[in-house]
Order: structure tokens, then sequence, then C-alpha cells
């Protein structure tokens, strides 16, 4: 039975509900460890920095905790984002209900744009890269990019230095992994170290192999397995004192014998074929920092990004479909006195094909230049303003009709934040994106077009919020409206278009305290994403789709020097408010729990325990597709999977 929260009137809580247990534990853990030996943490940062963003972080260490190996173990403390799909391919990111489509998603500031097929995820991340993970959502300030309709997810990668000890010069880290849910494993070596004074490196290669996944009624889903393998490798070098460059390359390929629709069950119309997908980026960046002048800080990055999606002896053959990115970004940070500016110029070209044995190939090109300004101001040693724009131009060639589309528009911000105690600060914000047209998803480039009179998207986002700390004590919550005007689907067979308004209102809330050895934290989001009035659905793939009420309550315990546990909880409520003809989502929740273990004086062994889904709850998660129909008919989560795992530090 899952617990029952109170959202409404008429709710009650029953007493094992995560709110319950997160107060339960708050009060009864503060005498106990009033007299701990302090000891350094990981806390929950709630922040109010950028008034018209709401920004979390996920850090190396939380992804350590999770022995993350996909999109769902990053993001499994955030309620308002939302990661389903059951198979790691064919999971897609929600952030309050809106698909990662609708967001710019960069890695160390390389755009990941495209779509490979609307039928599975289009990121591939490796998670043993990550030293974190930020998530801004809604629209935001002028720096989140172009076309940042619903906010931006930027994941930021491990750097040399983020592994070498103090004093230490060449270093090497192993780790291996084991998860009994897949019978599945992962290796991995990354060897780092400093070359001389100046320059450092850092090279990592990932191999990751998991069966199919058994749901918590014991039954094998079959075709969910991957293998995957990661190749990294960066170069930080300092060249003076004033002028730092780095230069990195990933590479990753996922292959398996899988659905060819991997978000669905196997049906007479979802047959398995061979598939694998590649990601490989190269990215540079070089930064001046001015010793003399507070006004010359400068980065720029340049990047080149490949992905595709192979299907292997399908029904009518091979097919390939392929998107090249290439861009850059100039940037300089001027302080001047209490006022900072950050102002810069942006470019995207994204180059696509399709090749098919039926239609031969099919391309199309697209192209964005932005220019961007966005300040900060200390008005009073209590008010914050910001205030922002961007200018962006669209462009895209369609090969398929020969048409030609060309869009471009303002996109401003405004926010403030106001410390109106030393204990509360408000915050608050109104913030516009545009988005123009696109390259489409890979695999309908061959017979989709875009309507003649479609026009550019535009995006209000507006928050207000609030954030309490006292002590170690903290409370922060906001409420949120965006609207994107002209959404863009499908508005015939085959036909691209403008569908609509598309509206979500909801609110996001946090609660924690943080002890010397103890920290505890529950935190709640509700969206309710509408397009013309209409609840989203799964079908509404590449805009978003409906999720229920989200809790995700979390522990962290350091029970010795040498031992950690926790727990994270993520509760779903059950979703009634769904589009006409679809059926509930029934409401679940999943406990995982975690052990590390640190057996040597030093630090150099680390043995970890990892329990997800603790109870084997079986469940839809709601950001998965649900039920349809005999066809199109979604897959349950994983059951109780347990994950071993050993880390060695030379």
């Amino acid at each position: 039975m899952k617990p029952m929260i109170p959202v409404s009137p008429g709710s009650r809580i029953w007493p094992h509900s995560p709110l319950w247990l997160a107060i339960a534990l708050l009060s009864a853990s503060s005498a106990a460890l009033a007299q701990s030996d302090p000891q350094q943490l990981d806390t929950l940062q709630v922040t109010a920095e950028r008034s018209t963003e709401s920004d979390q972080s996920v850090s190396a260490d939380a992804l350590e905790r999770r022995q993350a190996t996909d999109l769902q173990d990053i993001f499994a403390g955030m309620p308002d984002v939302a990661v389903g799909g059951g198979a790691p391919a064919a999971q897609k990111v929600y952030v309050r209900g809106l698909e990662d489509t609708m967001l710019n998603v960069s890695v160390d500031g390389a755009t990941q744009s495209g779509y490979l097929f609307h039928h599975q995820g289009r990121l591939v991340v490796e998670p043993e890269l990550l030293k974190q993970v930020d998530v801004v959502a809604g629209a935001g300030e002028a720096t989140n990019g172009p076309g940042a309709l619903g906010g931006a997810i930027r994941f930021v990668t491990k750097d040399p230095e983020d592994l070498l000890r103090p004093g230490q010069h060449f270093g090497a880290l192993l780790k291996g992994g084991y998860f009994s849910n897949t019978d599945g494993y992962r290796a991995s070596t990354s060897l780092y170290g400093r070359l001389n004074d100046n320059w450092s490196a850092l090279g990592t290669l990932t191999q990751t192999d998991h069966g199919d996944y058994k749901d918590a009624e014991g039954n094998t889903q079959p075709y969910t397995g991957s293998e995957r393998f990661t190749g990294f490798a960066k170069l930080v070098g300092h060249l003076t004192d004033e002028q730092r460059v780095q230069l990195s390359y990933e590479r990753t390929e996922d292959e398996a014998y899988r659905l060819h629709r991997p978000h669905w069950r196997p049906s007479v119309r979802n047959a398995p074929l061979d598939q694998e997908v590649v990601r490989e980026t190269v990215t540079g960046q070089y930064g001046f920092t001015s010793n003399a002048n507070d006004w010359l800080d400068l980065d720029l990055t340049l990047y080149h990004t490949e992905a595709s999606l192979e299907h292997v002896d399908g029904p009518y053959g091979d097919y390939i479909g392929a998107m090249q990115s290439h861009g850059g970004d100039l940037r300089n940070h001027s302080q001047i006195g209490d006022l900072t500016l950050t102002y810069g110029v942006d470019y995207r070209k994204d180059e696509a094909s399709l090749r098919s044995p039926l239609y031969g190939t099919d391309r199309e090109e697209g192209s964005v230049v932005g220019l961007y300004l966005q300040s900060h101001y200390q008005l009073t040693d209590r008010l914050r303003l910001s205030a922002g724009a961007r200018h962006d131009w669209f462009e895209l060639d369609e090969q398929l009709t020969g048409n030609s589309f060309s869009e471009s528009g303002w996109s401003p911000n405004l926010g403030l934040r106001f410390d109106a105690t030393e204990q509360l600060t408000l915050h608050g914000g109104w913030a516009r994106a545009i988005r123009g047209t696109q390259v489409k998803e890979l695999y309908v480039l061959d017979y989709y077009r875009n309507a003649e009179d479609r026009t550019k998207e535009v995006a209000d986002n507006v928050e207000l919020g609030a954030t309490y700390r006292h002590g170690n004590f903290y409370l922060a919550a906001e409420v949120f409206e965006t609207r994107i005007d002209d959404v863009v689907g499908q508005v015939a067979p085959s036909t691209l278009g403008n569908l609509g308004e598309l509206k979500t209102r909801g609110i996001n809330a946090r609660i924690g305290y943080d002890w010397d050895r103890l920290d505890a934290s529950l935190a709640y989001s509700r969206a309710r994403p509408e397009l013309d009035g209409e609840p989203l659905s799964d079908d509404d793939m590449a805009i978003g789709t409906s999720i229920g009420n989200s809790w995700v309550t979390n522990i962290n315990f350091q029970a010795t020097h040498d031992l950690d546990l926790g727990w994270t909880g993520r509760f779903a409520e059950r979703l009634t408010h769904v589009a006409e003809d679809y059926p509930h989502k029934a409401g679940y929740g999943v406990n995982d729990l975690y052990a590390t273990w640190r057996p040597l004086v030093s630090d150099h062994l680390a043995l970890s325990l990892r329990v997800n889904n603790v109870f084997d709850k079986q469940h839809v998660n709601h950001a998965s597709y649900g039920d349809a129909g005999d066809i199109a008919h979604g897959l349950p989560d994983p059951g109780r999977d347990i994950r071993l795992s050993a880390t060695y530090r030379f």
C-alpha cells in the first residue's frame, strides 16, 4: 500500500508516510548527536542567487552513493525532475513535466542538440565522468543559451585536480561493480596526474554491461539489456597565471539487441533488432582572467558533437540517423563596483541526416546565432537586482520540401532577491525565451515536413519564492507559472506546426536539517502541464507528459568515521488529472538504502552496498509510457536491485 500524503482537503498522513518518517528522524536524532565530533558532510544547498531561476545541483558524491549507471540514477534526488522508460535506452528526462527536448542540454558547454527517435531517449551520458549536474527549471537568464523554453541541464565532467590528493602528482582509480537485477557489471579505470607544474591530464575507460531486467513481480522484461563503453580524456593547462586552456574528448557507444520502440513492450509491431547509439564530443575551452582589470574575465568554448542511432537489419534494411553539431560561446565577465555583467555571443550549426535503403539520404541544416547580456546589481546590502536579454536568429533549410525558415526575437528577463531578515530571503522574477525552427527528429527526416506558416515558440516564466534559514534548519518554497505560446507538435499527418498554448503551474518546496553527522531533507513538487486546457499525455512526445505530485526524502548518516549509511525515498501520488481517454497513473513509493565502508586507515579502498527498490515495489514510473493499448504499452520499472562496488585509489 502506498503512503498517503496531504495535498488536498480531506486527505491525511499515515504514520509511515515519508513526511512523518522525516519529522521523526529530525526530532529523535538531535539529542543523540548533539555531542558528536564535528565531521564534514555534503548538505543540500538551497539558494536563490539567481532570482529568475530555480537551480539544483547533483554532486559527484551523490552519484557515488547511488552507484549511478543511468539518467534515472542521476536525477533520483529531485522531485521536479522525472526520468522514465524502464530500459536505459528508453529513458527521457522531464523537468516540471516538460521533456528534455524543451531544454538546453550541454556537456562542458557543448550543446547536445537534436532528437534521435521519439520512441527512446536522446541523452547518452556516463555518470562515472561527472563532477556535477546543474538543473535550471523554467525559462531563465540570458546565459542559458538559445531555445531554453523549459530551462537548462548542464553536465560538468571531472578535472584531473578533482581526483588528485593534495601533494599527489600521479594517481589511478580502479572501480568494479555488480548489479543483481540485471546480472550486470561495471568496470572503470582512470589514470590522472600532473605532467608538470602547469599541465595535468585525465583518462578514463568505462565498460557497463546489463542483461534484461526483472520487474518486482519477477517477470523478465525482454530486450532491455545494454552494453555501453565510454572513453574519456581531458588535458588542462595554465599557460600563464592569467590564461588557462582545457581540451576534452569523449566517445560513448551503446549496443544491444533491443526493441524497435524501446519504451514499448514487445508486440507484433515492435520487434527487436540490433541497434547502436554513439555520441562523440570534442570540446576546447580557453580562459583569460586579467590580474589588472576587473572588467576582463574572458571565456571561450568551442565544440563539435556527433550523435547517431543505427538500426541494423530492420524490416526495411539498415537505417542510420546522424546529427553533427558544432558551435562556440565567447563571453566576458566584468565587475564594475557592485555591478556584475556577463555578455557575449554564441553560435551553433546542426547538420542532420537519415540514410535508408528505400529513400537514400535525407538531410537538413539549421543554425542559431545569439547575442546576450546578463547583469546583477547589488543595490543595497539587502536587495539584489538582475536583468538581461538575448537576441537569437534561427535559420533552417528543409531539403525534403525545399522550404527555408527564419525567425528571430528577444528573450529578456528581470529578477530580484531581497534579504528581508537575516534568516528570510525572498526572490522572484520573470523571464522569456524564444525558439525558432530547428532540425527535426532524425528518424522522420524522410517524410515529416514543417508547416509553411510555422512560427517561433515563445515561453514566459514567472516565479516567486522564499528561503528561510535558522542555524542548520532550512525551509524553501517557490510557485511558478510557465506559458509557451505556439508550442510546436504534429498538427496533421507528417506535418509539424504550432499547436497552441502550453501552460504549466506548480509549486516546489524543501525542508531539511543538517547535524554534524546527519542530514535529512524532504522535498515536494507539483506541476500540471496543459495544452490548450487539456493535460499532456504520454503521446505528447518531444513536448512533455503529466506526472503526479512527487515527494523525495533523503537521509545521510555518518555512523562512524569509516561508515556512511543512507536512505532515499521517492513517492508519487496517484494522478487523476489526465487527458481524455487516457488511464489514471497509479501512485507508488520506492525506497533505496546504501552503505559505504572504508576499511583502511586511508581512503584508498571504499566498499559500497546499495539496495534500490528495497521492498520490491511493482510500479510504472509516471515519466514512462503508460497503457494506451496492446501495442502502445509501456514497461514497469525494475524490481529490487542489489548493487555492490569496490573502489581503490592508488
